[in-house]
């Protein structure tokens, strides 16, 4: 990979998020825990994509025209993640917020799990996109610098050996978040915080 293609990695459509991180190190060699992680991740994207995009209030006349067992389903649903969310996040399962800068083929990171990582440093990065849906994105990873930014050392880390399916799924949600950060940020410190100024970039 050439040096200019590393930089796109950094560039382009991205989002800021305040979100349960890890970082585990570890050799990515293994094609048996790759194929794993891959499957399980691409599961949990699915999954992420139908519950984001499933409509979370609907208007009366929507309702009166829906099917009420499925919205039966759906209530009883929202509940029982609602639940799995709070049993994981009680028992320590979920690691602590770190600031990200997600992109669809890297992340750049802030906070705790940094002493952990240096760069160079393969393994995977642990990222529970939404809260209330448990379900964690295990991303197969190498760091490849550091950045400073408001005052905060950013560790620059680049996706490797993500199957099609993880990669294309991954697009699609920093994509769909994206729009949706966009629409809400207007006068909130979301830019200055990550010390990326432009809108564009995001």
């Amino acid at each position: 990979m050439t040096h200019t293609q590393e930089l796109s990695d950094f560039e382009g459509i991205s989002l800021y998020e305040r979100l349960p991180f890890g970082w585990m190190a570890a050799e990515l060699g293994d094609l048996n825990e790759l194929d794993q992680a891959n499957h399980e991740t691409a599961r949990s994207l699915q999954a992420l994509a139908v519950f984001e995009e499933m409509p979370r209030e609907m208007t009366s006349e929507a309702t009166h025209h829906a099917n009420p067992e499925l919205l039966h389903l759906q209530v009883k649903v929202d509940v029982l993640l609602s639940l799995v969310g709070r049993l994981i996040s009680g028992s320590a399962g979920i690691p602590a917020r770190h600031s990200l800068v997600l992109r669809a083929h890297s992340v750049e990171w802030s906070g705790p799990d940094q002493q952990k990582a240096l760069k160079g440093a393969t393994g995977f990065a642990v990222i529970y996109p939404n809260p209330m849906l448990p379900l964690p994105l295990r991303l197969p990873a190498r760091i490849v610098g550091t950045v400073e930014r408001s005052g905060a050392r950013w560790l620059q880390t680049r996706f490797e050996n993500l199957s099609p399916a993880v990669a294309a799924g991954l697009e699609k949600m920093v994509f769909r978040r994206h729009r949706r950060q966009v629409a809400f940020s207007k006068g909130t410190g979301v830019f200055t915080e990550t010390g990326i100024f432009k809108a564009s970039k995001f």
